[in-house]
């Protein structure tokens, strides 16, 4: 049997258990299940008639998957040659891809404390981007997660940092007393601060992040509360790290049923550094607690509390930290809303 299937999108090869289309980001359905050939043998025939209908048969099948094929291969070659969206006014930064790729825009949104931007055509990382990173030599990671390390111990460690960082932002979204941004976005997004939580609302297919731009950090813990209301496996929150403009920056995004910890960078293509299964930890239709710790090139990130993933990597160094959403929806309809944000510098070393 194929360890492999095509996207109903676009058409290229997608491996049996793959998530997503390498190639145009489409999320796939699960596989459907193939019915087994019938074990009995059709009847021969035992006239000339029936061997000349027969034959006839075959030609107008061969006829049929002709056409099938012409047809595929011009919806291939429209999908492959499809020209990007324009920019708009406001590109800060573009990314060039190679005409299969989806075309990324990154936009500068104005705050007093916080910036932001859109990514415009988001590319889920599935096969493809896991088989780069052997061949990814910025990239390091090593998922560790100790096994001899009790929760209690772990617990007691986390205590311990926070006992000796030093709070540097913390914001419960009771007002916009931050200046975040907030109103409608590339016609695709609307943000807005409203009981109590900072709202995020997709129309359209796009990700896009806020940061808070008042310092960088190496070492650090940043937390947020965040919940993917509406939209459910179409849609992600999360936290971004060590952003530096024009050169990158890590996303842990978390789905109700996926997380992944990705480097992306202005230049090639996202790897991703740590993947797996949250439901475990997770809390469905209600906000889930995201953790970012980072020790020098340690990171480790934790889901209510509980200890996700802890691995190493140096592909970026101090930057700034924010939170994400992302829509996988041409038509929208995901809301996201985070709660809960703050960051606490580390002592250097610690």
């Amino acid at each position: 049997m194929s360890s492999e299937r095509s996207c109903p999108q676009c058409g290229s090869p997608v491996a049996s258990t793959g998530r997503f289309c390498p190639n145009c980001g489409n999320r796939l359905s699960e596989p459907p299940q193939i019915p087994l050939p019938s074990e009995t043998p059709p009847a021969p025939s035992s006239s000339i008639a029936s061997a000349q209908t027969g034959r006839w048969r075959w030609i107008i099948m061969a006829v049929a998957l002709l056409a099938l094929v012409v047809i595929g291969s011009r919806a291939f070659l429209i999908q492959l040659f499809r020209s990007p969206e324009a920019a708009p006014p406001s590109v800060a930064t573009v990314l060039t891809p190679s005409p299969a790729r989806t075309t990324t825009f990154v936009l500068q949104k104005a705050s007093a404390t916080a910036i932001g931007g859109i990514i415009g055509q988001p590319t889920p990382l599935g096969a493809a981007a896991l088989a780069q990173i052997a061949q990814a030599q910025t990239a390091q990671a090593l998922t560790e997660i100790a096994p001899t390390q009790t929760a209690a111990a772990l617990d007691a460690e986390v205590s311990t940092l926070f006992a000796h960082a030093r709070q540097v932002f913390y914001d419960e979204f009771v007002d916009n007393r931050n200046a975040w941004f907030t109103g409608e976005f590339q016609e695709i997004e609307l943000d807005l601060i409203e009981d109590g939580v900072f709202k995020v609302l997709w129309t359209g297919r796009g990700t896009s992040y806020e940061l808070y731009e008042l310092s960088s950090f190496t070492d650090f813990m940043s937390e947020v509360d965040c919940q993917i209301f509406r939209g459910g496996e179409n849609g992600s929150c999360g936290l971004i790290f060590a952003e530096q403009r024009n050169v990158g920056f890590y996303k842990f995004e978390f789905f109700i049923d996926y997380y992944r910890l990705s480097a992306i960078t202005t230049e090639g293509e996202p790897v991703v550094l740590a993947e797996g299964d949250p439901r475990r930890l997770a809390r469905i239709s209600e906000q889930n607690r995201l953790r970012v710790i980072r020790q020098g090139d340690r990171i480790r990130l934790f889901v209510n509390g509980a200890l996700a993933a802890d691995l190493r990597d140096t592909t970026f160094g101090a930057g700034r930290v924010g939170v994400s959403t992302a829509c996988y929806r041409e038509e929208g309809g995901v809301e996201v809303h985070f709660d809960n944000f703050g960051i606490w510098s580390l002592p250097t070393g610690s």
